[in-house]
């Protein structure tokens, strides 16, 4: 087992930050930045997740793998070539999803609070690497609840520009709550 592996195993065992599903309404943003008939990576989802039945609804081919399925991200890349990397990675792995995906060196788009920009970490990791910001305009909740911060997608190579707001037309919460199938 790898040590990101077993550390991810170790805090999502007693962290519940890891453990919101992203709703499908943050999901269909970023279709539209995303040429048709490409094959996209999820590799912290199931074929339950938003993000693979969004996707495969709007014509894309989906790769998907998760840890629960023996798919660590950190050692694991799909055989089958693809386009793009694009999912929700657990809260508490940020900075090593993010590094990894640098290395990648693929196009992505991962949701993330807005309020990691606030840590001199994350500032310095950026310092010298291209970011993409697809900012919603509410904070979207992932469980009902209202939200205490925005998440929006940081981007590497999908977006037209450095940043880009998107209206949302709601936050997820009230009558309009929606929940992730994964979470059903």
């Amino acid at each position: 087992m790898s040590k990101h592996m077993s550390n991810w195993l170790k805090i999502t065992s007693f962290d519940k930050r890891d453990e919101y599903y992203t709703p499908a309404l943050m999901v269909y943003p970023i279709v539209k930045y995303l040429k048709p008939g490409s094959t996209i990576w999820c590799p912290f989802d199931t074929e339950r997740s938003e993000f693979v039945k969004v996707f495969t609804e709007s014509g894309f081919r989906v790769i998907y793998s998760h840890l629960w399925q023996g798919q660590d991200f950190f050692e694991y890349e799909p055989a089958e070539p693809f386009d793009y990397i694009i999912s929700n990675p657990p809260f508490t792995m940020k900075l090593d999803v993010l590094r990894r995906l640098y290395t990648l060196n693929k196009p992505f788009a991962m949701i993330l609070g807005l309020p990691i920009l606030n840590y001199q970490i994350v500032g310095k990791f950026f310092l010298d690497k291209k970011l993409e910001l697809l900012i919603f305009d509410k904070k979207v909740s992932f469980d009902g609840n209202t939200s205490s911060f925005n998440c929006s997608y940081f981007c590497n190579g999908i977006l037209p520009k450095s940043i880009v707001f998107y209206h949302i037309p709601n936050n997820n919460t009230g009558d309009n709550f929606i929940p992730s199938g994964i979470a059903a």
